[in-house]
């Protein structure tokens, strides 16, 4: 089928289209033609007001129910939800029930074939069961396809543990992603500490908490001359460490959950519970500086950090209420309306190059009689985020029902 589109806006730095207004003609995904107008009888016209494209974005945490929970979300959903985003590629955390901790695990992620071209890349546990008592077969499952190897949201307290996975991945080329909290620091924090927080009644947790266990997880990976990935940053303090590790050349990449830059504490003043997230939600001012250090690349990368939940476990009190929230549907529109220093460019380097890089995938090329992997982007269009618009099996998202500003154009 040939497609053809009119005046698009392409963001994408490596190449010599930056910036330009073209028209792009298009067969079954392959280039045909790119010129600054094209006349000709296609299949599909596609249109729109302020229209961009770029390469596909590459989601390096989401979380899917599959296996254990698929009325949450299964590989069909969370792959439909990831293209109606604008995600060619989501990678995914293994704290499913059972954990994603042995090599047949990951083959039945790697062999899922969507229907809608979206990869599903998995991670494999860090810990068996993700329990952080004892190493898994982390050679084994990066044989059959794991992109790198985490628990996920559980903190890896045993400090020989995490010494020893760093020196086990380092041989075969691999990578540890680590979540650093110690809930020592605060038990039961849930909320962000802060003046600010104080009179909601709620169990503050502070930036501390997260610094302590960065601090050491650097120790251990300058000792090592391992690989390590930090999964969602939200502090000003992991920010300078992780800015000091670079400038010693220690091989640390770091991500950020797209909610700690859209929102910030002052969304829980009504104790909604869609707000209660993991990171918590932090201050203005680092809110800020995770925005500032994404754009000087301190911060490689964003995250949507999609987490599916069911109602029943997000309409009680705050206390008890389960963490996170739903975001591969939503995150272009949001990042359009709320984060107008990051776009374009910076989303083109923070969600679809930098993850490649990270991941060994190669960047998509533009250029006649080539796949392109393009996001496009209608700014303009506003559309109501409902049950009747969500692909995913959860609705935890605090933008439900309201109308959004900027929609994903698919092309098929």
């Amino acid at each position: 089928m040939k497609t053809l589109i009119k005046n698009l806006t392409l963001h994408y730095p490596i190449t010599v289209w930056d910036g330009r207004m073209v028209d792009v003609l298009l067969e079954d995904g392959i280039v045909l033609e790119i010129e600054n107008q094209i006349s000709q009888t296609v299949d599909r016209h596609i249109e729109f007001d302020g229209l961009i494209g770029f390469p596909s974005l590459v989601d390096l945490q989401a979380t899917c129910g599959e296996p254990g929970n698929e009325y949450l979300e299964d590989m069909n959903s969370i792959s439909e939800a990831a293209a109606r985003g604008g995600f060619s590629h989501v990678c995914l955390l293994p704290t499913t029930e059972p954990a994603i901790d042995n090599a047949a695990q990951i083959r039945n992620i790697t062999k899922h074939n969507a229907s809608n071209g979206v990869k599903l890349l998995p991670y494999g546990a860090l810990s068996k069961r993700c329990s952080g008592k004892q190493l898994s077969e982390m050679f084994d499952m990066q044989q059959q396809g794991a992109i790198g190897f985490t628990d996920g949201k559980s903190p890896i307290y045993d400090t020989n543990l995490m010494k020893r996975a760093l020196e086990y991945v380092k041989p075969f080329g691999s990578w540890i992603s680590a979540f650093p909290y110690d809930e020592s620091v605060s038990p039961g924090g849930m909320v962000n500490e802060s003046r600010n927080n104080v009179s909601l009644g709620i169990k503050q947790s502070p930036e501390l908490s997260e610094e302590i266990m960065l601090n050491r997880d650097i120790y251990l990976l300058e000792y090592t001359g391992s690989r390590l990935h930090v999964s969602n940053v939200s502090s000003i303090g992991s920010i300078d460490l992780i800015r000091t590790a670079k400038s010693k050349g220690l091989a640390i990449t770091a991500g950020v959950s797209m909610h700690n830059l859209i929102y910030n504490e002052s969304a829980l003043n009504d104790f909604d519970t869609s707000f209660k997230t993991q990171p918590a939600l932090r201050s203005e001012e680092t809110q800020r500086a995770l925005l500032d250090a994404v754009l000087d690349g301190t911060i490689d990368v964003i995250v949507s950090d999609h987490t599916p939940v069911n109602i029943e476990a997000k309409d009680c009190e705050f206390e008890h209420a389960a963490y996170g929230m739903t975001m591969l549907e939503t995150m272009l529109p949001l990042v359009n309306e709320k984060l107008n220093d990051l776009k374009w460019a910076g989303i083109v380097q923070a969600a679809a190059l930098r993850p490649r890089q990270i991941l060994g995938l190669q960047a998509p090329e533009l250029s006649v009689g080539r796949r392109f992997d393009i996001t496009l982007f209608a700014p303009n269009e506003s559309w109501i985020y409902d049950l009747d618009n969500c692909a995913s099996k959860s609705h935890n998202s605090p933008e439900l029902k309201k109308e959004l500003l900027g929609r994903v154009i698919r092309l098929s």
